[in-house]
């Protein structure tokens, strides 16, 4: 039995678990969240596999507990966000091959759960636990899970892992950071070999930034870029990114973001329009960057995101630095000022300001007066 199963999903889970053989359906708790619950720790996350069709158990979900539901139909899968939190991922069991290295999967239904662990990551990935009543918690460990986690290691399940998906490099280790474990002795050989062989250009930068932003997020970042450093893997997210103690200030994986594209210097910009990310934060990434490679007060009023940033980037500016520009072009005007001598009185102020030479509004006026 799994002895680990938090007490809060134990009767939902049960419940599910009911349903589902009501249906003449077979239902497991699979993957990560098997992991977590054996470990110890907390997740919101759990993933269920059934050997048939499993909409009708997603409907049950929101019926019995609230919330709502998102079909992908790529891959059959149900995502279920219940109102308590809890999101349940729910798919059919299958199996997969992928077409050529770094393509996504071609999938088919399998009726093996075998089959479906198979296609896991890593070893520690690649168990299960039923939720039927006649069997509820009972494990299926095929391929030595239990024992992984247990001596701490990170394995993965074939010698072809790393080619058919790159992504699982990146995973590897951060995994292995996260969880203070290490690579076993084959499965570090194979990713040395990967990196030789540059496995991850055979993704798409959507699919690479897809990870590299879930290192960002993790809490043991800088055990993560470590090794990340060891097997050179940084090289993948940009030529010379390492390492920078700033990014431990907080753990915000946009604000990280811009503490490493300002550690990039003149091609932080660069390094960012790669990234693919959301409009809104791109945005106000670059225009972070933009300020910290000016070394000049912004003329507008910073967003939260951008202050984060700075004040991580830059710590000891005067009070004021960030504070948008005490005096507006139509002011100038008024002094008597017209076409680029405005400008440049504008960035003559915003440095003084940046530098803590002003610190008022009207110290800005006499200032620009004499």
């Amino acid at each position: 039995m799994i002895a680990n199963i938090p007490k809060q999903y134990r009767d939902q889970l049960y419940a599910i678990g009911a349903y589902a053989q009501k249906l003449g359906l077979k239902a497991w708790v699979v993957g990560g969240a098997v992991r977590d619950f054996y470990l110890k720790k907390n997740t919101l996350d759990i993933d269920l596999t059934f050997d048939g069709n499993q909409e009708s158990v997603a409907g049950f979900c929101i019926k019995q507990w609230g919330g709502g539901k998102k079909k992908f139909s790529q891959f059959g899968t149900f995502r279920v966000n219940l109102d308590n939190g809890l999101k349940l991922d729910m798919v059919r069991a299958r199996k997969e091959t992928y077409p050529y290295p770094g393509s996504l999967p071609v999938v088919a239904f399998s009726k093996e759960m075998k089959d479906d662990l198979f296609r896991r990551d890593f070893t520690t990935n690649a168990w299960c636990f039923s939720i039927l009543p006649q069997n509820f918690g009972q494990p299926y460990d095929p391929f030595g899970a239990q024992k992984d986690i247990d001596a701490g290691i990170v394995r993965i399940l074939h010698d072809k892992s790393f080619l058919d998906d790159p992504t699982r490099m990146f995973r590897a280790v951060r995994f292995a950071g996260r969880f203070g474990w290490r690579l076993a002795p084959k499965t570090e050989r194979l990713l040395v070999e990967a990196v030789e062989g540059e496995y991850p250009l055979l993704l798409t930068r959507e699919r690479f930034c897809h990870e590299f932003i879930k290192v960002l997020e993790e809490a043991r970042v800088k055990e993560i870029f470590a090794l990340m450093e060891k097997y050179d893997l940084l090289k993948f997210a940009w030529p010379g990114l390492h390492w920078d103690d700033k990014l431990l200030q907080t753990q915000d994986p946009m604000v990280r973001v811009g503490i490493l594209a300002c550690s990039l210097g003149p091609s932080g910009e660069d390094f960012l329009r790669t990234l693919h990310l959301p409009k809104e934060p791109a945005q106000a990434i670059l225009g972070a960057w933009k300020i910290a490679q000016e070394k000049m007060s912004p003329q507008t009023r910073l967003l939260p995101l951008q202050r984060d940033i700075l004040q991580a980037v830059l710590p000891g500016l005067p009070p004021a630095a960030l504070e948008p520009c005490f005096v507006r072009g139509g002011e100038l005007k008024d002094l008597g000022l017209a076409g680029r001598r405005i400008s440049g009185a504008l960035d003559r102020v915003r440095k003084a300001q940046w530098e803590g030479k002003i610190t008022t509004r009207e110290e800005a006026l006499a200032f620009l007066k004499k």
